[in-house]
């Protein structure tokens, strides 16, 4: 079938992921902020400046809103077990 308007943004995405990848092995200069922005973010369990970020924040947002945890500070992958968070906790 002919790609549908949903097949062509996974592609832009896809591409868009390749390109941003790409930047960062030939070292153009501001390529890893993004990244280092983003893992700061992970680090801080900052959920807002994650969505925010990511390079489709409409996805992320929706798959955020469909599998709420129980704890707002993680996710649905880790849960409770989550290391950042128990590093925190600890601290």
């Amino acid at each position: 079938r002919l790609p549908d308007l949903d097949d062509m943004k996974e592609g832009i995405i896809a591409s868009r992921i390749a390109a941003h990848a790409g930047d960062i092995a030939k070292q153009i200069p501001g390529a890893m902020e993004w990244d280092n922005a983003m893992s700061k973010a992970r680090g801080e369990l900052n959920w807002k400046k994650m969505l925010d970020l990511c390079i489709d924040p409409i996805k992320a947002k929706e798959y955020r809103k469909s599998s709420q945890p129980l704890d707002d500070e993680t996710c649905t992958m880790c849960g409770d077990l989550c290391p950042i968070k128990r590093t925190k906790d600890l601290a």
